[in-house]
């Protein structure tokens, strides 16, 4: 069993979806966590909804109301953290976003967009907060299976992905003598409340399921197992690592399904 005893975990976009779940697991293995997102109305729901399921976690959780694309928040938010709980351990920079349009259609808007939430927010959240870690804590990053496969109109989001895994081997390498781990986490279809509110007809949805070898969606609380589990001192030997949560979707370029 993992255990987040007095270890304080930050988790950017941590108000819905796998953010949340990770959140829940972590504090339901007796550890404090910050939640971030750009919205205080769903932080707060979001805060609701993790003590519901855990009564004890009110004195161990900090909502935040913070944009990655904002250095200065983002300070704010971790200078915070240490202000409340006294140490950082972890941090899961889960917040990112996506835009899907033909190439002919992005926007020099779309890209400085992708490009500073999924990309350079992250890479300053991880900087500013390295120097406020203790030794021996865990940053995670949240990638996605388009970064392994090619996806049509998928181009620039599956861009900004791909880089965190070269991000995650090339700082693994820098702060191995903290004993600092950095890992990635690549999730495939999954569920999440962001993707229940996108206009998908059940055609769609069912198309998408087709493709995974388990011929379904994956849910958030999934890929949150996969993530406390890299947060947490059971995978103290990993780095430098992606972990592709997709129900074989990657590996199954040419999936038809059936029985075996």
């Amino acid at each position: 069993m993992i255990d987040f005893t007095n270890k304080t975990t930050v988790i950017t976009g941590g108000s819905s979806g796998m953010g949340l779940e990770t959140a829940r697991r972590i504090l339901q293995a007796g550890g404090n966590v910050v939640i971030t997102g750009r919205t205080l109305s769903t932080l707060e729901e979001a805060r609701s909804s993790l003590i519901q399921t855990d009564a004890d976690a009110a004195n161990r959780l900090m909502i935040a109301e913070s944009d990655t694309s904002d250095l200065d928040s983002v300070v704010n938010t971790l200078e915070a953290t240490q202000a409340q709980f006294g140490r950082l351990d972890n941090v899961f920079a889960n917040a990112g976003i996506g835009i899907f349009k033909p190439l002919s259609d992005l926007t020099v808007e779309d890209f400085d967009k992708l490009i500073n939430i999924n990309l350079k927010g992250l890479f300053f959240t991880i900087q500013k907060a390295a120097p406020m870690m203790n030794d021996g804590g865990a940053i995670l990053m949240t990638s996605s299976w388009t970064a392994h496969r090619g996806v049509a109109g998928a181009h620039l989001y599956s861009a900004t992905k791909a880089a965190l895994l070269s991000l995650a081997r090339t700082l693994a390498l820098e702060f191995a003598p903290r004993r600092i781990r950095i890992n990635s986490i690549s999730p495939g279809y999954i569920s999440t409340p962001i993707v229940q509110k996108i206009e998908m007809s059940p055609e769609a949805f069912n198309v998408a399921a087709a493709q995974v070898p388990f011929e379904r969606w994956g849910d958030s609380d999934e890929v949150a197992t996969a993530a406390a589990f890299l947060l947490s001192e059971a995978a103290s030997y990993i780095s430098g690592q992606d972990l592709i949560v997709d129900g074989g979707l990657v590996g199954a370029h040419n999936f038809k399904g059936g029985e075996v």
